[in-house]
C-alpha cells in the first residue's frame, strides 16, 4: 500500500489511521456556523485580491461565487426556523476530485465544510498551476485566526490509485462524495462504504448548446459579440473538458435560417479566439483530427459546411445521424464541436440522454423551453441556462441539492407548553 501525500491538513509523517482517527473525531456542526462562514468569507476575499487571480479567471468565479453575500444568502434558504428538527453535517466526508477542473474540489469541500461537516479531500497527483495557487491560497488563510475554528476539520491529500487507501478511507467517512469519469465512478463504488454512510456521484456528462438560428441572423454586431465571449466562457476555459461545457450546438429554425446563422457565429467566435490568443496544444490539435477521422469512418459525421481544417479552432462537425453513445465517446473536447439543425427546439429531446447534463439556451421563448423539458427522455437535462452561464456553479448540481445531501436531518421532540 502506498502512502498518501499531504498537501495540507496533517504532517507529512502522519500515518493515516491517526489522521483518520483525529477527523472522526471532531463533531458535526449545524450548516452555515458562524466560524464556517468566517473563514469561507476570508478565503473568498484573499483569493479575488490576490494578484495571480488573473491569470485563473475561473478561480476568480469561485471566489466571487462564495463571497459574504452569497454566504447570507445560502444560509437564510437552508438554515430551518422550524421546531420539529434540526439540520446536522454527516461527519467525516471523503470527496475524490477529477483531474480536469482545478476547483470542483473546492466548491465540493466548502459547501460541505459549510454543511457542517469534516472532510478529507483527495485531489489528482496531476500538476497543475490552478490547483498549486489554490492550496497556497487555503494555507494562507488558514494561518489567520479566521483559520483556527477549520483547522483540525480538513485535511487535503494526494495518492496514486490505490484500492486498499480508497477501501480504508471509505471505511471511515459517513460521506462519500465522487468526482470522475464513468470508470472511476464503476471502480469507487465497487469499495464498500459503512453501512450507514452516503454516497454522492457525479459521473461522465455531455453537454450542448441550442440557438434559435433566426435570433442569431438578426443579431446586431455587438449583440453578436457579446453571444460568442459568452460562448467561449462556456466552451474554452476547462478545454472543453468540464462536463457542462456544450459539446453539441444545435441551431433550430428552418434550414436557410441556421445556415446564415452559423455563417455569421463561427466567424465572430473566431474573433474572440484570435482576441484571447487561446493557445491550442499540438495534443489538442492532434486529437481533433484523429476525432474527426473516426467520427467519419463511422458514418456520424461530416465537416460542417464552411468549416475550417481541424488544425484550425473551431472544429465543426455535422452531425449524420442521432447523437448517440458512440458519438458521444468519440468526442474529444478541445474545441470540436457536432453541429444539428432542427425546426423545433422540442426536437432536440430525441438526441439527448441520461448523459445530457446542461443545455445553454438562447434566443427561446419560455413556452418554447418548456415544451422541450415536456419531451425530454427521463433524466436527460438537470439544468437550462444562458448561453454564457454553464460554467456557472450552483448549490444545486447534476440535480443534487448539495447541502441538503451534505448534511441529515435530526428530529426534535414538540416544544414543551406550560
Amino acid at each position: 500500500m502506498t502512502r498518501p501525500r499531504y498537501l495540507l491538513g496533517a504532517d507529512p509523517e502522519a500515518h493515516l489511521e491517526e489522521v483518520l482517527r483525529r477527523l472522526s473525531a471532531q463533531p458535526a456542526w449545524q450548516p452555515f456556523d458562524e466560524r464556517v462562514l468566517a473563514f469561507v468569507r476570508r478565503f473568498s476575499q484573499r483569493l479575488l485580491t490576490a494578484p495571480e487571480i488573473r491569470r485563473f479567471p475561473e478561480l476568480a468565479a469561485l471566489g466571487h461565487w462564495f463571497r459574504g453575500a452569497q454566504l447570507r444568502d445560502l444560509s437564510v434558504r437552508y438554515v430551518p426556523q422550524a421546531e420539529d428538527h434540526l439540520l446536522l453535517g454527516r461527519g467525516l466526508a471523503f470527496h475524490l476530485a477529477p483531474s480536469n477542473v482545478d476547483s470542483v474540489f473546492m466548491y465540493s469541500w466548502l459547501l460541505s465544510l459549510l454543511a457542517g461537516n469534516v472532510n478529507l479531500v483527495r485531489v489528482s497527483q496531476q500538476p497543475s498551476e490552478g490547483q498549486d495557487f489554490l492550496i497556497e491560497m487555503l494555507r494562507s488563510t488558514l494561518d489567520e485566526d479566521v483559520g483556527d475554528a477549520v483547522r483540525e476539520r480538513f485535511v487535503l491529500l494526494t495518492y496514486a490509485h490505490d484500492e486498499q487507501l480508497t477501501r480504508q478511507i471509505s471505511q471511515a467517512c459517513m460521506l462519500r462524495v465522487v468526482w470522475g469519469g464513468d470508470a472511476t465512478v464503476q471502480a469507487i463504488r465497487a469499495i464498500a462504504l459503512r453501512p450507514t454512510a452516503v454516497e454522492v456521484c457525479f459521473p461522465d456528462r455531455f453537454s450542448a448548446c441550442a440557438m434559435q438560428a433566426q435570433a442569431v441572423r438578426d443579431a446586431s454586431d455587438e449583440s453578436l459579440d457579446q453571444l460568442a465571449a459568452d460562448f467561449y466562457n462556456d466552451a474554452f476555459w476547462f478545454a472543453q473538458q468540464a462536463c457542462s461545457s456544450p459539446r453539441l450546438v444545435a441551431w433550430i429554425g428552418t434550414d436557410e435560417a441556421a445556415e446564415a446563422a452559423a455563417a455569421r457565429f463561427w466567424p465572430a467566435l473566431g474573433r474572440v479566439l484570435a482576441r484571447r490568443q487561446l493557445q491550442d496544444s499540438e495534443a489538442a490539435c492532434m486529437a481533433r483530427l484523429a476525432a474527426r477521422f473516426e467520427f467519419a469512418a463511422a458514418g456520424l459525421a461530416r465537416p460542417a459546411e464552411g468549416a475550417m481544417p481541424a488544425a484550425v479552432l473551431p472544429t465543426r462537425l455535422r452531425l449524420e445521424s442521432m447523437l448517440d453513445a458512440e458519438a458521444r465517446a468519440l468526442h474529444c473536447g478541445h474545441g470540436l464541436f457536432l453541429e444539428v439543425r432542427l425546426p423545433q427546439l422540442a426536437e432536440l429531446a430525441a438526441h439527448l440522454s441520461d448523459k445530457e447534463q446542461t443545455l445553454a439556451v438562447h434566443g427561446f421563448s419560455r413556452q418554447a423551453l418548456l415544451e422541450l423539458v415536456q419531451a425530454l427522455p427521463a433524466r436527460s437535462l438537470d439544468r437550462l441556462c444562458p448561453v454564457g452561464q454553464a460554467l456557472a456553479f450552483a448549490p444545486t448540481w447534476d440535480g443534487v441539492d448539495l447541502i441538503s445531501a451534505f448534511s441529515r436531518k435530526l428530529l426534535l421532540p414538540p416544544p414543551c407548553h406550560n
